[in-house]
Formats: C-alpha cells, structure tokens, sequence
C-alpha cells in the first residue's frame, strides 16, 4: 500500500475509516491554460494540448454509513452555504488554484523549495519572530 497525506491519515482517523485496497490507478483529466489559435495552419490544434493526462492512487474505503451521513450532511451545510450567499464558484475556484499549485509543487522540486521557504517565513511571522 502507498502511504496516505498526513492530511488523509488525519482523515481515515478522524472518520474510523479503513483503505481496503491502494494498488488501483484513477485517472485524472486537467484542463490547462492554453492560447487559442496558436497554429495557423490548423486552428483544432489546440483541443489537443489544453488536457493533460494523469493518474493518481484510487483507494478503496470502507466507511460506517453514520460516518458517511455526517461527512455528507457537513458538505451539504457548507456548500449549501457557500451556494446561498453566492460563494459557491470562488470556492471552486480557490480549490482548483490550491490544486494547481500542489500539482506544480510536486512536478517542480524548485517551486516545492520556494514554496517551504515562503510557508516558514508565514510561520515566524505568524510567531512574532520578525521584528517590524
């Protein structure tokens, strides 16, 4: 079995869940920013370029179903919510960058770096560790 997120250990903890099976890949269609209409010679180039292909780990769960409902019924509350007052796309959207910049990290040992870098210079600014 591969090993988990700390953030899906946390998780399959939290929710007295149990992976059944990790050895499945899922596929995963991305769409990415592309300039249109960049071949003149055939203007359908692009439908081509604008998808990247990946597989990630499928894992196969095993849930109580009171575990399930209240997972669920939080998901309903917040996206409920978000829908409501309108916040439903910028959530989407939030979590579509967030996703973007994590695949990044991954690809690119560099951008991961600055990314540690930037995240623990927050941190001791968070603690009162820079003076102004």
């Amino acid at each position: 079995m591969t090993k988990p997120s700390k953030e899906v250990r946390e998780f399959i903890n939290r929710h007295s869940v149990r992976v059944i099976d990790d050895n499945k890949r899922a596929h995963r269609h991305t769409l990415v920013n592309t300039r249109l209409f960049q071949y003149a010679d055939d203007y359908n180039k692009f439908l081509q370029d604008r998808m990247t292909f990946e597989t990630e780990t499928l894992y196969t769960l095993e849930i109580a179903e009171s575990e399930l409902n209240r997972i669920a019924e939080f998901e309903e509350e917040v996206f409920n919510n978000m829908s409501q007052r309108g916040h439903y796309n910028m959530f989407e959207t939030l979590m579509g960058q967030k996703e973007a910049e994590r695949r990044l990290r991954d690809k690119y040992p560099a951008v991961k770096k600055a990314y540690e870098h930037y995240s623990l210079m927050l941190k001791l600014g968070e603690s009162g560790e820079f003076n102004s």
